[in-house]
């Protein structure tokens, strides 16, 4: 039986930083299902460093990432770039205080703006109750980045497996002694599940009930259209849930929906565009980033974006089984997060304190609701309530 230390499966954003920050004390095996890193959840997003989010927990990830970003090693030189970002909000001013609070303690410029095109010309015409400007949020290349974190893993020795699915993990009374993938069983000491909408299912074989539902979001690739620059900032009308960010070609937007979908084993994460959802976005878009009416679709996909029903990530130590570390749960926050994810997790295991994070908050064990909020057209003040659902571990 051959192995490691530590084996962490998924190679996308999480799992890489991950084993990047643990690779300089812990031998590390990266094992991951499909034939290359990164191809699925880390692959589907607009690459937004987005501080100024809902949740305390995931804004103190979110702060880690951006801070070690902003200074980065010499192999993320070119994993991130200042842009400038505007989130605002149609219908409720007060949503986002307590995280305009919260950076604004931490020494982030969050800026209110009453004429937003100012700083964001694509908001022109729209017609908000508050916007802020954040003029230094950027946005991440999730390859570069798994590049680097790659880069970091080989140095120390640590290794990658690509193409290999992990089937079960295997256990010793109560204690997780590796993983069994389709070729061999692997030994570790340690096993971190950072696979994304696939890590409830492989605690289930194991007996463990953590409730991570995976659910669907469409993304549009438009056209540029007259108000496009390659320096727009990226533009998120937050309560109604919509978001727009320049690329090379034009505009990636999405409506924010949610559709609640477990994936296939065998199958991938990337799907087709949903005529219904893409029109959807579109209409979004128009209604409330008016300057870029103009756009038109020109391809897309829809991706899976995992969550707890608290909608916080979990991370940190199973409680109920010895050797068992959770890395999941980011619901779309993985470019984000993940380096503060990595941090995180590499101290935990050292135990070592984290006094950045309340570590207590995204413990795998804690109690979960029942019913959790699922925003179906993205919309906030539209979510519905659903009964959790857990995974099917066949």
């Amino acid at each position: 039986m051959t192995g490691a230390e530590v084996i962490v499966v998924g190679g996308g954003l999480a799992g890489m930083a991950v084993a990047a920050f643990l690779a300089p004390e812990h031998d590390v095996l990266v094992v991951e299902r499909a034939p290359g890193l990164g191809t699925e959840a880390s692959s589907q997003n607009a690459g937004m460093i987005r501080r100024l989010g809902e949740d305390p927990q995931e804004r103190a990830l979110a702060l880690r990432s951006a801070a070690w970003l902003s200074d980065p090693p010499p192999e993320f030189a070119e994993a991130s770039r200042v842009t400038g970002a505007l989130v605002g909000l149609a219908h409720d001013p007060t949503h986002l205080n307590d995280a305009v609070a919260h950076l604004r303690a931490a020494g982030v410029r969050v800026e209110a703006v009453d004429r937003p095109e100012e700083v964001a010309p694509a908001a022109a015409g729209t017609h908000l109750t508050r916007a802020w400007w954040l003029p230094d949020e950027r946005v991440a290349d999730p390859r570069a980045l798994i590049e680097g974190f790659t880069t970091v893993l080989q140095r120390h020795g640590g290794r990658v497996r690509t193409g290999t699915a992990v089937r079960a993990l295997t256990l010793r009374s109560g204690r997780v002694t590796g993983v069994e993938t389709d070729e061999d069983v692997l030994g570790a000491e340690c096993v971190v599940l950072a696979t994304g909408a696939w890590s409830a299912v492989l605690a289930a074989r194991a007996g463990l009930q953590r409730p991570l539902i995976p659910v669907r979001r469409t993304m549009l690739q438009t056209s540029r259209g007259a108000a496009w620059r390659s320096e727009h900032p990226w533009t998120w009308i937050d309560d109604v849930g919509v978001y727009a960010r320049p690329d090379s070609s034009g505009w990636l937007v999405s409506g924010c929906d949610e559709t609640i979908a477990f994936p296939r084993e065998a199958a991938g994460s990337t799907g087709p565009l949903d005529p219904v959802q893409a029109a959807h976005a579109l209409a979004k878009l128009r209604r409330y980033l008016p300057r870029l009416a103009d756009v038109e679709i020109r391809g897309g996909w829809t991706g899976l974006r995992t969550f707890a029903p608290d909608r916080r990530p979990v991370l940190g130590r199973d409680p109920e089984c010895v050797g068992l570390v959770w890395a999941a749960g980011l619901g779309g926050y993985g470019v984000t997060c993940c380096v503060g994810v990595g941090e995180a997790i590499a101290s935990l295991l050292r135990d070592e304190r984290v006094g950045w994070l309340r570590a207590a908050a995204l413990d795998p064990g804690r109690p979960y609701p029942r019913r959790w909020p699922v925003r179906g057209d993205g919309t906030l003040h539209r979510a519905r309530l659903r009964a959790v659902r857990l995974p099917d571990p066949a």
